[in-house]
């Protein structure tokens, strides 16, 4: 009898917990009706990700099981693409993200975004800042900066077959594009064919209906202000270098990576390396920084000298500032009184004092293991 109350008491609960770690359905976000996946524990960082601009969120399959084990995860299909409908009427993608977000509980999360799907995410970002913790941009896309005139004849041209019907010999020619899939890659190009012959109103989303942030998104840049990475395939396309380089300029904790022998679909041709590299800038995002008082943090202003250049340490909006001539500055975080840390990438800074307490020297530790000794070259101060 114990025996199998027990075994109805397990079929009745275990139905409730796979419940709280995946679920799947559609919601009205007014207009349409979106599908949206989640999978993960709400005690685990929340994480969103966002499909570009040809496939749907099946762009994911080779990422969702790992984050899945980590994370809150959430993934879902934009207007007209994949399992989702149409829209009617003009309205804000940053609308439907953030009614996504509520549908699965979510207050804050780190927003991962592909092509079209990180130009939302900027506009999220800019939209409501309240609700975003970092973001990770793949070959991102930037509104209010115009495409090539090579870029856009590409496009054209890949999609021509559609003018007369031809949806397989339109998917072929994305799948077969170098700068979507670097090199011989045989597995990432059929699955993406397979998935526009299979959802062929993905090739005719053509986002007029789409209401655009104003002012333009490339114009409030510098108003983002959580640790954004951008990563980029070496084969992908000049425009989104472009993109990528205005994100780094702009956004002060952006850091930005060219990943060799890949195109513009990173997830589908690196999945293991990208999951790794999440995983990392997660840990950087969201470890805790130090309060240090103004007195504290303004003792390490100063000049260094990092081999040949003079290197300058300021402060500013309570933070210590890293800036090298020629190259990108870099916010510290601190990780104690005398050492810090970047929010994008794993390297440490750490300050020296001699016996009576000035600050003699900066010390860079690499990720790479390699050290880098700075002497301070001004006066300084105790």
């Amino acid at each position: 009898m114990i025996a199998k109350l027990f075994t109805v008491l397990t079929l009745l609960i275990a139905p409730l917990a796979r419940a709280q770690l995946a679920g799947s359905g559609l919601v009205d976000v007014g207009g349409a009706k979106l599908w949206y996946e989640e999978c993960g524990s709400s005690n685990t960082p929340a994480v969103v990700l966002l499909h570009d601009g040809l496939l749907h969120s099946i762009t994911w399959d080779g990422v969702w099981p790992a984050l899945c084990e980590k994370y809150h995860v959430v993934r879902y299909d934009r207007r007209g693409y994949g399992r989702s409908e149409a829209a009617k009427a003009q309205f804000a993608p940053e609308d439907d993200l953030f009614k996504i977000m509520r549908q699965v509980h979510m207050d804050r999360a780190i927003i991962v975004g592909n092509s079209s799907g990180g130009g939302l995410a900027l506009n999220f970002a800019l939209a409501h800042p309240e609700m975003v913790d970092a973001l990770v941009l793949i070959g991102p896309v930037v509104h209010g900066m115009a495409s090539s005139d090579y870029f856009n004849h590409r496009s054209s041209q890949n999609s021509a077959p559609l003018d007369h019907g031809d949806v397989k010999a339109t998917a072929e020619n994305w799948s077969k594009d170098r700068f979507l899939i670097a090199g011989d890659d045989p597995q990432a190009r059929k699955k993406l064919y397979d998935a526009l012959l299979q959802n062929p109103q993905n090739l005719k989303v053509a986002g007029g209906l789409e209401i655009r942030p104003s002012p333009p998104t490339v114009t409030r840049l510098a108003e983002i202000r959580v640790p954004t990475l951008v990563l980029v395939g070496d084969a992908d396309i000049g425009d989104v270098f472009a993109y990528s380089g205005a994100i780094e300029a702009a956004v002060p904790l952006a850091s930005f990576e060219v990943w060799k022998d890949t195109g513009h679909l990173i997830q589908l041709q690196r999945p293991a390396q990208l999951v790794t590299r999440f995983n990392q800038f997660v840990s950087l995002a969201e470890r805790k920084e130090a309060p240090l008082t103004e007195h504290q943090l303004g003792i390490y202003i100063g000049q260094y000298k990092l081999g040949n250049r003079a290197t300058s340490v300021t402060l500013t909006d309570h933070r210590l500032r890293v800036e090298i001539p020629g190259d990108p500055y870099y916010w510290l975080f601190a990780a104690s009184e005398s050492r810090f840390f970047l929010r994008t990438e794993a390297t440490e800074i750490e300050f020296v004092k001699d016996a009576s307490g000035k600050v003699i020297e900066m010390v860079v530790y690499n990720s790479d293991g390699s050290t880098i000794r700075c002497p301070r070259v001004d006066r300084g101060s105790h």
